[in-house]
């Protein structure tokens, strides 16, 4: 899939219209079952059936990088959920922004406010 397909498709995606199977696979790769699409991360969890059934109602504790998120899984959720924690995704600083100021408003919880963040996309797989 070439970049203006692939940033098409992350349209139809944002737009909550139908996508393909694992499109966002051709964006840049973060880590084994992580990829990027602009500044959406997409991360796929991979468990086995009795795993699947234990988070359902539970908290799930995903690892992305050295940041652990605690990700609540509803009791009812399917396979073709894709849980969305807003904001959690990669940041790109707005020009002109410095280290410091960067590093104050990331203390602050106001990092949205000195660029743009992407949101961080949960997709299971049971297997």
């Amino acid at each position: 899939m070439d970049d203006e397909s692939l940033f098409a498709a992350h349209a139809r995606f944002k737009a909550d219209q139908e996508v393909p199977d694992g499109w966002y696979r051709a964006g840049e790769v973060m880590d084994e079952a992580a990829w990027v699409v602009d500044l959406d991360l997409f991360v796929e969890v991979t468990m086995g059936i009795p795993a699947w059934e234990k988070v359902l109602g539970d908290v799930l504790q995903l690892a992305v990088g050295d940041t652990v998120f605690d990700l609540d899984v509803p009791d009812d959720a399917t396979l073709e959920d894709c849980w969305v924690l807003p904001g959690m995704g990669m940041f790109e600083a707005a020009a002109g922004s410095t280290e410091a100021e960067l590093a104050a408003a990331e203390e602050a919880g106001t990092l949205g406010e000195h660029g743009r963040c992407g949101d961080l996309h949960v997709i299971p797989i049971v297997t």
